[in-house]
């Protein structure tokens, strides 16, 4: 678990850092006579530089005249359409019977379609703390019996659709609302649902972070493995006997994250 965490940690560092901005920078040229003018820089060298403004008006003036060049560092900006990817680790309550608490990790990847609107995909890690006789683990184990709390090395990885809404666009810190709507693969069979609510703070242009909160639903089809006189229970061809079960699990979880 501590092996896969410091893997997406790096991943999203590395990502990170390769990103780029393919869009040009404002620029203020700041003159030795106090003026200025703020635009985009259209061409320089050792002897002038030219500007463009947002009027779309064109200044050319001598390095000499000039005292310092400053650039604006943007927020990130979502406007257009864009790639984005975001990575999640928080944890999760049990609440209601049965009642298990999880570790989770969850990414997302998409498309940022409006201002306010995200689409994309993702995988997750549930790392649950198993209480006996309530964890659904995988149905080919047969020693020690799949209902062993032990087994909880066998985690929930949800599969789902993401989308996400924006109170106001990204340029600026925003409260969002997010659904996650998928199953439960590999090791549980299942439907995973998951609304949320949350903040996005704005970092620089190429990194921000979140912090959320939500509701997570997970059900799995096990066998609870119990006693040959338990009622209801089903001979195994091991000798053992089990109780056919779908589990319904309900957690609360709280979340921190970047994107990218």
């Amino acid at each position: 678990m501590k092996k896969l965490i410091l893997l997406l940690v790096a991943t999203v560092v590395a990502m990170s850092a390769m990103a780029a901005d393919n869009g040009q920078r404002k620029a203020t040229i700041h003159l030795k006579s106090g003026e200025y003018a703020t635009g985009t820089i259209v061409s320089r060298d050792n002897e002038k530089v030219e500007i463009q403004t947002v009027e779309g008006l064109n200044y050319v003036y001598s390095m000499d005249e000039v005292a310092y060049i400053s650039h604006e560092m943007k927020r990130k900006n979502y406007d257009t359409s864009k790639f984005r990817g975001f990575v999640d680790l928080g944890y999760s309550l049990g609440f209601g019977a049965p009642r298990n608490d999880y570790w989770m990790v969850e990414t997302s990847f998409g498309y940022q379609c409006k201002p306010n609107l995200y689409v994309g995909a993702g995988i997750g890690l549930h790392k649950f703390n198993a209480v006996i006789d309530s964890y659904p683990p995988r149905t080919d184990y047969k020693d020690p019996q799949p209902n062993d709390p032990d087994l909880n090395k066998f985690p929930f990885v949800p599969l789902y659709a993401d989308v996400r809404y924006n109170m106001r666009s990204e340029n600026f810190n925003t409260p969002w609302a997010a659904l996650k709507l998928g199953g439960s693969v590999f090791n549980h069979g299942g439907l995973y649902a998951s609304p949320s609510l949350g903040f996005h703070f704005a970092s620089s242009q190429f990194f921000s972070f979140n912090v959320g909160v939500g509701y997570a639903l997970h059900t799995a089809h096990y066998k609870l493995w119990c006693t040959g006189d338990t009622p209801g229970a089903i001979p195994d061809k091991s000798g053992k006997s089990y109780l056919d079960k779908t589990g319904v699990f309900h957690n609360a979880f709280v979340k921190v994250g970047v994107e990218f």
